[in-house]
């Protein structure tokens, strides 16, 4: 039997000085190495001298400019946040990285790709209600030659970007939480609850004066490792975490999205009311298909 998942930490070593050190690299590489790239775009933005162009510093919301610039920025601090990550677990923790995603000997593949088909047509149904729901808040912002460069970028960059996520979140500090206790639910709400507080200042949770927003990122979490306990892997939280952010760039983004993307339409503003009970739907359906269904039949 392999190892449960939030015992795969046990593998390397675990001291408290391990752990502080390697959130340190991990935020030495995520904030400050990650976001050269970003904090040059903004000096060269803010230096341009043209009015048509301008960048609010509190959110990161450009204006004027190509949106590819700033996704490549933003995604760009992820990708070195994986790379800290990959120096912590290995050279700090003292065990193989692929510990992050599974106890077998290789990564499933296939898993990863049934949580990615499954949630993203979930999700592209329910959006398909959602519009005739909501005639004229989601508008068609379509621009083939431009789309046509961003999605073969979008493609490679944003599967990665959701799976260092993952590998951060659900991963590392999940089974890190898990080191200090067999009580599942509590690795489980922490991992949570702290990726919720890192998507705190995102511009659609800093729009939103219901308080349903983080609600939401605190569920999508939950959920997420909900998955991954009972798969006792990753690879459907990566799925998912994956099919959830490129159906947002491709597909149907948020004007002021924490994701600048030229997608296919775009909506003015979040419901946060209907995206909860969206979410909510789309999760139990997920969940029936991926672990019920084939037990009932």
């Amino acid at each position: 039997m392999p190892i449960p998942y939030l015992s795969l930490a046990t593998l390397g070593q675990n001291q408290w000085w391990r752990y502080l050190l390697s959130l340190l690299v991990i935020a030495f590489f995520w904030q400050f190495l990650g976001g050269l790239p970003i904090l040059a775009y903004v000096m060269m933005v803010e230096t341009d001298s043209d009015p048509a162009t301008s960048v609010d510093l509190t959110t990161l919301q450009f204006q004027g400019v190509d949106p590819l610039l700033p996704y490549l920025g933003i995604n760009f601090t992820l990708i070195a946040m994986l790379a800290g990550l990959f120096l912590a677990i290995r050279f700090l923790h003292k065990r193989a990285f692929k510990t992050v995603i599974t106890a077998l000997e290789n990564v499933n593949w296939k898993l990863m790709w049934k949580g990615f088909t499954v949630y993203f047509l979930l999700m592209l149904l329910a959006s398909g209600v959602e519009a005739m729901l909501r005639p004229g808040e989601i508008t068609m912002s379509f621009d083939f030659e431009q789309f046509l460069i961003f999605l073969p970028i979008a493609l490679i960059i944003t599967p990665i970007q959701a799976a260092a996520e993952e590998m951060l979140f659900r991963g590392y500090l999940m089974q890190g939480i898990g080191v200090l206790t067999r009580i599942t639910a509590i690795p489980v709400i922490g991992s949570s609850l702290i990726f919720m507080l890192a998507h705190f200042w995102n511009p659609e949770m800093q729009a939103d004066e219901s308080a349903l927003l983080p609600l939401l990122y605190f569920l999508l979490a939950l959920f997420l490792a909900v998955i991954t306990v009972k798969s006792n892997s990753l690879e459907l939280a990566i799925g998912v975490h994956a099919a959830n952010n490129l159906f947002t760039v491709l597909i149907l983004n948020y004007a002021n999205s924490a994701l600048p993307a030229p997608s296919m339409f775009t909506t003015s503003e979040i419901d946060p009311t209907g995206s909860l009970i969206s979410f909510t739907l789309i999760a139990a359906a997920f969940y029936w298909i991926v672990f019920v269904w084939k037990k009932e039949a």
